[in-house]
């Protein structure tokens, strides 16, 4: 079943120097059931860039995301296992290692929640600590008894709060 979403995602980074904070919100879709799901958005990442993102969850604890436009990745985020995967930036590739800590998933048909915790290695030694929510929605709303959808790609990023 292929369904219209809603998709906020929040993106915590934690290292030696700080936490920093995003949030992105846009529309995408989700296709599959609770079990075995597949998110598929459109990332803005300023005004000039963006990225078209997949993302698939199998048994609520295994992730796969596949990015392509102006960064290209393809990681696995599986709880409690590492693996090594592809980056690809404006200004280089590089293999990143990743360990997941805890994967979970409440995302039924209607909506919820995946929160992936995980930390990133380059060569082995630690650069992040991330928290990945990603918080699913019905997109439509009634309004007057009709239905709303913009056409548009509705994405923000949000700056960090101000300490």
């Amino acid at each position: 079943m292929i369904q219209n979403q809603l998709i906020t995602i929040t993106d915590i980074n934690r290292t030696p120097e700080g936490e920093e904070r995003a949030q992105v919100i846009t529309k995408g879709c989700m296709i599959g059931g609770p079990e075995e799901y597949t998110l598929h958005f459109t990332e803005m990442l300023d005004d000039e860039n963006s990225c078209d993102t997949r993302l698939t969850v199998k048994n609520r604890c295994c992730a796969s995301l596949l990015r392509t436009g102006a960064y290209n990745s393809e990681m696995i985020i599986e709880a409690g296992r590492r693996h090594n995967c592809h980056y690809v930036t404006p200004y280089g590739e590089f293999m990143i290692g990743i360990f997941a800590k805890s994967v979970e998933s409440t995302v039924e048909m209607t909506g919820g929640k995946l929160k992936m915790h995980y930390t990133i290695d380059f060569f082995g030694g630690h650069a992040a600590e991330k928290i990945l929510i990603i918080e699913v929605g019905p997109k439509l709303r009634q309004t007057n008894g009709k239905e709303k959808s913009g056409k548009t790609l509705v994405a923000r990023r949000v700056p960090p709060k101000e300490k």
